[in-house]
């Protein structure tokens, strides 16, 4: 995880190296739930944030630096703090859902 948030540190998510670096990053959290449903659903989950991603950054201009969101669950993991975890990583798609709708308005 610390490897892949360098990685979308360096490159940023308008790059292709970002996004994968994001995809991996999104891949290992969803595994480090532990739950089978989750899983077993992270292949859906992680192609439609690859394509949500896609498509905030179609134009190759970052619309914001969601590097702290990213940060902040991997820092709960971590920590070992799953309520912090948990509240982390609902910011980070509450974040990207509302970079999502900002992107489809301009």
């Amino acid at each position: 995880m610390r490897h892949a948030l360098e990685v979308m540190d360096e490159h940023k998510l308008a790059t292709e190296e970002g996004q994968a670096a994001d995809q991996q990053f999104d891949a290992i959290t969803l595994e480090a739930t532990g739950s089978e449903l989750v899983v077993d659903l992270s292949g859906s989950i992680t192609a439609a944030v690859r394509w949500t991603t896609y498509f905030k950054f179609r134009r190759q201009r970052m619309p914001r630096d969601p590097m702290s969101e990213h940060r902040a669950p991997f820092e709960a993991i971590a920590a070992g703090d799953a309520p912090a975890v948990r509240a982390a990583t609902i910011a980070l798609i509450e974040q990207a859902e509302r970079d999502t709708e900002t992107a489809l308005t301009t």
